[in-house]
Parts: structure tokens; C-alpha cells; sequence
């Protein structure tokens, strides 16, 4: 355990006035840092450079050295607590305001570090400028991105900051000027690689993904950004994208109006003949961290996010309206998380109005039918005990052929999360429907926007039993083949029970099947949807 008592004695011997004030009270400061509990000593640090931040007698070249010198020997303890909190250990949630408060008062320091520069240029700095620059938008970008984690909006502040710390480096001549981010870089970068970074993970739809998604794909643009070429001039039929320097938003698809000095424009035709290449050859057998596509990813999740990053920076992807129109709709819904609870709520007939009819899957020697309450209701003295159990409440703005979006009110720590199964039933109807959350989007004031796709509106109980040991068995939910296949007939299952090819007997209903579980179609920790082929019919 390290001697708190000791760095406070020391800390208390040393004269109010002294402080940290250049490089070689920062070194001597730093050494005194509690080793042992790396959440102190980070935080030890944030208040060291926002004292530094308002310290207006500093020189701008003992300022630069100083920030830069703090700033290497804050990145491993930024680094564990960044991972502590994505991996949501015991106290990785209550990192989150150090992380924050990291990110913004390093980005305030090097702002101030150019605001300076720029009001009183001095001497012996020129090497630094490039690499302070660069600093201050890659910052800029970790606010922009941690806002993507928590699926808050971008503050609009820091995309003006960004555009600010990219034209200082445009108009000084060193955008595209290589460096190394840090001393222990593997790779070089340039300011306007940085300043791209952060607008293609916003073009990317991180509402639309889970945390350590976005972490994947913020991690691959450190090596892809360099296929991005940043023009002052516009070339309608070979760039794709444009920002609006003057503007405190993010990037948006190209349009011909957008034509103008203050935008800049880029392609990205070299980046999906990269990703596409990278594709192929995770396909054949290459390992996916010899392509800079990091230790964590994993085949077919990792294949499935990198083809969906490149269709939405595709010419053609950026182009895709909706699949299915929308249409306004003021209703409220009730809402059930996880397959356990839609399971229990499934598993009490009593709950449901009996409305029996034929369901019929495609045809073949082994036909597949169950008779059951394919639209579950709750009975009509009591409507409201159907999803009485951690039952949520949502008001539905927008519904689809295969969607609702809604929104609700909670607190930042609300659990829900990108890919989780929810059970559904709107208030004046009595359907009972299985959908899966693709979007979230909060505001600040607590308002919650979720994007559910809607894959069964008749989902059934059924048990499955292993084939020749009936002590194993376990609940599943049975979805049926909709709209002539768009939606496939599959089982949500618990992924502990899944195993590709596994003889199982399905019973549901005094019907038993033998049934031969096929690839999945889509999983998370909560569940796993997947295709089956009936083998018999007893």
C-alpha cells in the first residue's frame, strides 16, 4: 500500500509557491506520485495541470514542455482506468469523472499552450508545434468519443476546438507534417490524420453500436486515416464526405451546395479498398492483430462490424435511405430486458388469452407446426399483470414494418445496451412482440432515444431436451417464419446451451421434434439466435 501520509508530508513541505510551475518541478512532483493507486495519482495530476491551465505567468515554452512531460507520464494510468471502466469492473464506474476530467483539462492545456504561441510567438517551440497540435485534436477526439460510449451527443464545443486545432496546423504548414503521437509510438501520424479520426467515428453510427465496438473501430482508424486525403477543393465525383470549418458540427455526406472555403472535403475510396482487402484476408486464415485490427477481435463479430463500418463510409452506403418508411406514432409500450424475463413472462399461460391458429414453416418431409398463442394477450380484467415484473415503460414516436423507435426517461447508468433482447407490448393492443435495441441516443436532461428492430410479433415457449437424456432440458422461445422468410424461423436460446449441430427434441404444446441447431444468426451474453432443420416429428 502506498504511504499516503508520506506524499502529503511531502507535498505539505514543499512552499506555496514553488509548485509545479516548469519541467523540473514536474519531474521531481511526479516521482512523489502514489504509485500504488493509480486513480489518485491521476487525479493528482488533473488538478496539477488545471493549476497549470490558469497560471498565467508560465512561459509558453516552459508551459509546452511542462504539459508534454505530464502528459507522458499520465497515458498508463489513463489507459487502466479507460479500461477498468469499458470493462465495468467494481470501481471502473467510478473512474468515468477522472477519465473525463483527463481528457478535457489535457485539451484545455494544449489550447492554451497555441492560444499563447499565437498571441506572442517565441523561439525554440517550432519543433513542438506539430506535436502539441496534434495532442490538443487527438483530446478533443477522446471527449467526442467517450460521448459516443455513453451515447450522449458530441457537445458542439468540442467539434469548433477541433476545427480550431486543425486549421492553426493547416495555417502554420504542418498538418500533413509526420510525427509521433508519443515517444513510444509504434507509428507515425499527421494533425490532419488526427483531425479526420474523430469524423469518420462519428460517420460511423456509434449510436448504433456497443462500447467495445466503437473501441474496435476508434482503434482501426489509428491505421486507417492515413488512407484519407483532406482537400480544400471539391471534387463532387471523387470525395464523398465535407466539414464545415467555420461550423461547430461534425462531417456530413458531400452535396454540390457545399462549395465554399470553409469546408474540406475527402474520399474514401482508398480506405474500403483496404477494409475490403483486410476482409479477404482475415477469410483466409491470416490473423486479424497482423492487420492492425487488434487482439480482441474475433471472427464472425469482428467480420460483421468491419463490413458494416465500410458499407456506412461507402458511396454507396452513405446513400441508403431507410429500408422501411416510417410513420409517426404517439403510443406507449411496455418494455421487458433480457431473455430470462421474456422467458418468464412467456412461461405463465394464465397471463395470455388463449387465441389459437396454425402456424406453418416451409414445406419438406418433415413438416414443423406448433398450435399456440401466437399473439399473446393479457386478459382483459387485468391488463396490466403481463409485464408486471421489472416492467419498463416507453413512449413510442415512430413505428416501421420491422421497427419502433421510442424514448424514455432514465439516468446515465440506465442498463441497456446495443444488441439486447426486449419483450414488448403496446398499451392498447394486446401483442406481444420480440425486438432487439439497435440505437440509443440520451441527452443530457435524461431523455433516452431507442431504436428497437421488431423480429417476432407471435413468439412461442417451447422446452428443448437433449435427445438421450431428458434430465437436460431448458426453456427456449420458438419465433416462427414471418413475411414469406424475410424473417427467418429460429429459436432464442441461453449461449450456454448453444452448440452448433446439436441434436435436440423441441416440445412445445404436446408436440415433440427432433431439431438440429444450425449456424447462429445473431448473439450476445444474454442470447443467441438461431436457425434449426427438423429432423422428425413424433
Amino acid at each position: 500500500m502506498f504511504d499516503f501520509k508520506g506524499l502529503i508530508n511531502a507535498l505539505l513541505r514543499r512552499p506555496a509557491e514553488e509548485g509545479v510551475n516548469d519541467l523540473k518541478s514536474a519531474t521531481i512532483w511526479v516521482q512523489e506520485l502514489p504509485e500504488g493507486d493509480i486513480h489518485q495519482a491521476q487525479a493528482e495530476i488533473i488538478k496539477t495541470v488545471a493549476a497549470l491551465n490558469t497560471n498565467q505567468k508560465i512561459q509558453t515554452r516552459e508551459r509546452i514542455r511542462t504539459i508534454l512531460y505530464l502528459d507522458d507520464k499520465a497515458q498508463r494510468l489513463q489507459h487502466s482506468l479507460c479500461q477498468n471502466y469499458l470493462q465495468d469492473s467494481a470501481f471502473g464506474r467510478h473512474y468515468l469523472p477522472t477519465i473525463l476530467s483527463f481528457w478535457s483539462e489535457m485539451a484545455s492545456a494544449y489550447k492554451t499552450c497555441l492560444r499563447n504561441y499565437a498571441q506572442k510567438p517565441v523561439r525554440g517551440v517550432a519543433n513542438d508545434l506539430p506535436r502539441v497540435t496534434a495532442r490538443g485534436i487527438h483530446y478533443y477526439a477522446m471527449l467526442a468519443k467517450w460521448a459516443h460510449i455513453r451515447y450522449l451527443p458530441v457537445d458542439g464545443r468540442v467539434w469548433r476546438n477541433l476545427h480550431r486545432f486543425y486549421l492553426f496546423a493547416e495555417t502554420e504548414g504542418f498538418a500533413d507534417t509526420p510525427i509521433k503521437l508519443y515517444s513510444d509510438s509504434t507509428q507515425q501520424t499527421t494533425c490532419t490524420q488526427q483531425y479526420l479520426h474523430p469524423m469518420m467515428l462519428q460517420l460511423a453510427a456509434p449510436e448504433s453500436m456497443q462500447p467495445p465496438q466503437i473501441e474496435m473501430v476508434d482503434l482501426w482508424l489509428d491505421h486507417w486515416s492515413e488512407q484519407l486525403l483532406l482537400e480544400k477543393q471539391i471534387r463532387p465525383h471523387r470525395q464523398l464526405f465535407a466539414v464545415n470549418i467555420d461550423e461547430p458540427k461534425p462531417a456530413k455526406k458531400l452535396r454540390r451546395n457545399m462549395v465554399d472555403v470553409k469546408y474540406r472535403y475527402w474520399s474514401t475510396d482508398a480506405l474500403i479498398e483496404r477494409i475490403e482487402q483486410s476482409i479477404e484476408r482475415v477469410k483466409d486464415g491470416e490473423l486479424p492483430a497482423r492487420l492492425g485490427l487488434g487482439e480482441n477481435f474475433r471472427v464472425p463479430a469482428g467480420l460483421d462490424l468491419l463490413e458494416s463500418v465500410a458499407t456506412r463510409w461507402s458511396r454507396e452506403g452513405a446513400s441508403i435511405t431507410r429500408k422501411h418508411e416510417r410513420t409517426s406514432k404517439q403510443k406507449t409500450v411496455h418494455v421487458i430486458q433480457g431473455l430470462a424475463d421474456t422467458i418468464e413472462q412467456l412461461s405463465h399461460p394464465e397471463r395470455l388469452r388463449s387465441k389459437r391458429k396454425r402456424i406453418s414453416s416451409a414445406s419438406g418431409n418433415t413438416g414443423f407446426e406448433i398450435i399456440g398463442p401466437t399473439v399473446p394477450v393479457s386478459p382483459d380484467s387485468t391488463p396490466e399483470h403481463l409485464f408486471e415484473k421489472n416492467m419498463l415503460e416507453w413512449q413510442i414516436e415512430n413505428e416501421s414494418q420491422y421497427g419502433i423507435g421510442a424514448k424514455f426517461y432514465a439516468d446515465f447508468n440506465i442498463k441497456l445496451n446495443i444488441g439486447e433482447l426486449v419483450g414488448l407490448r403496446l398499451e392498447e393492443q394486446t401483442r406481444f412482440a420480440i425486438g432487439i435495441v439497435r440505437r440509443i441516443q440520451k441527452n443530457l436532461d435524461g431523455q433516452v432515444y431507442v431504436g428497437v428492430e421488431t423480429i417476432n410479433q407471435t413468439p412461442i415457449m417451447v422446452r428443448l431436451e437433449e435427445t438421450d437424456n431428458d434430465q437436460i432440458n431448458f426453456d427456449a422461445i420458438y419465433l416462427p417464419e414471418a413475411d414469406q422468410g424475410v424473417i427467418p424461423r429460429c429459436l432464442l436460446m441461453d449461449p450456454q446451451h448453444y452448440q452448433p449441430e446439436r441434436n435436440l427434441l423441441l416440445k412445445a404444446q404436446g408436440k415433440t421434434f427432433s431439431i438440429r441447431l444450425k449456424n447462429a444468426i445473431e448473439s450476445n451474453d444474454d442470447f443467441v439466435r438461431v436457425r434449426f432443420g427438423v429432423l422428425a416429428k413424433y
